[in-house]
């Protein structure tokens, strides 16, 4: 007699939320690790304070916006530029927390107080893949993504500290950073609002950074963004 029952399925195996982290960060650790690197070895360059890198690698926990600082700050801007300039940088969190708000929208209050600090590129890119996290399960996980990129974030930017005085003199390095803004850039201009907003904010960041250094950034941003909203008013017309 010939059997006509079907295999059964092989069981789904599901990770602990730790492992699920761990596995998570694993895979974006080379990216990490490259740009605290970089940030620690600026930071001794500039000579712009071992402590304070460490102190807001840890608080700022964005490599972008803690760079964007220290230059600024270097530049011989005030501390009031320097941060805005940060917080323009890191304006995109506020769009990655509201994509995040269906995992955070159940959580207990403290949670939901807390955990936010932890929003990141590289967390928010590795949780929306985890749709099947939710409740107490995702709580985990996410307190596990933010504690071990915290980990690597700051253990590369010492690391990078303590290569910088043994490095020999680096003339261009300040040309890395803005390299690698370029680098994250580049992929995004797909239409013609994006195109339109990189240009502006390039050009006039240029003229003022000829005028007033510390405000380059700020100008060049303001520029870009009013570029963009003229370009859509425009399509939308």
């Amino acid at each position: 007699m010939t059997s006509t029952a079907r295999s059964a399925p092989a069981p789904t195996i599901h990770l602990s939320p730790f492992r699920e982290a761990a596995s998570d960060i694993a895979a974006v650790s080379p990216g990490v690790v490259s740009f605290g690197l970089m940030l620690g070895v600026t930071v001794v360059s500039l000579h712009a304070g071992n402590a304070s890198a460490v102190i807001g690698a840890a608080l700022v926990f964005g490599g972008s916006a803690q760079l964007t600082t220290v230059t600024v700050l270097h530049l011989g801007a005030g501390l009031v530029a320097a941060v805005l300039s940060g917080l323009v940088v890191n304006a995109r969190i506020m769009l990655y927390g509201a994509a995040l708000e269906p995992w955070f929208r159940d959580q207990p209050r403290w949670f939901r107080l807390v955990a936010p600090h932890f929003i990141q590129d590289q967390t928010y890119l590795s949780s929306i893949g985890r749709t099947g996290l939710r409740g107490a399960a995702f709580r985990r996980y996410w307190t596990w993504l933010g504690l071990l990129l915290l980990l690597v974030w700051t253990g590369s930017v010492v690391a990078g500290l303590l290569l910088g005085p043994v490095l020999p003199p680096l003339p261009h390095l300040a040309l890395v950073g803005t390299a690698l803004f370029v680098a994250m850039l580049v992929p995004k201009l797909v239409d013609r609002t994006s195109v339109v907003a990189a240009v502006t904010a390039a050009a006039a960041a240029l003229l003022v950074v000829q005028l007033l250094p510390e405000l380059g950034i700020l100008g060049g941003t303001a520029a870009g963004v009013v570029g963009a909203l003229l370009v859509e008013r425009g399509s939308a017309s």
